[in-house]
């Protein structure tokens, strides 16, 4: 009984404390350098043709890059929709909300702790009527490139966008 008592007890710990018997997270592991320069010169040609109004050159860029496994129909509804909306960003006001960019500042790096191969930046842009509040995720193929593998914007508050359980996420590892 005594046993039964014991290994039941044993059974039970390793069952509500998984994370004492799986893989430990190597906290010192993140992205290079180099990864992160990468990934911020992919950013500063897109704000770029941003500013530029060269939108089919970024619709291009994010169609390229997240629709690899997209079939041909795909590729064209999400380029134009990317291309759509770019074109409404670039609206001056009063016609449209935000207008030309002007400038653009990084304002978190996001690492997911453990990997060296996935991580985020997080950008505000300035346009001449309002702000827009960006989110880039990278991720580092086998052969060291770095690619786009989100992006997402917003006009929501900034410093509730940066408040969201996922933003605060990296501070706590």
């Amino acid at each position: 009984m005594k046993n039964r008592i014991i290994l039941l007890t044993v059974f039970l710990f390793m069952g509500l404390t998984p994370g004492l018997w799986g893989q430990s997270i190597d906290k010192s592991k993140m992205p290079t350098d180099e990864s992160l320069t990468a990934a911020k010169q992919l950013v500063t040609t897109f704000f770029e043709n941003l500013k530029n109004n060269k939108h089919k050159e970024n619709a291009d860029f994010i169609v390229e890059s997240l629709g690899a496994n997209w079939d041909e129909s795909k590729k064209i509804t999400e380029l134009n929709d990317y291309l759509a909306k770019f074109e409404i960003i670039s609206l001056k006001p009063p016609k449209g909300v935000f207008g030309k960019l002007f400038d653009y500042d990084l304002i978190e790096e996001g690492f997911l702790p453990g990997s060296d191969r996935y991580f985020r930046h997080t950008y505000i842009s300035y346009h001449e009527g309002s702000i827009l509040v960006w989110e880039f995720r990278f991720y580092v193929t086998e052969d060291k490139s770095v690619t786009l593998h989100y992006i997402g914007w917003t006009d929501s508050n900034p410093f509730e966008y940066m408040s969201t359980p996922d933003m605060i996420l990296s501070i706590y590892h």
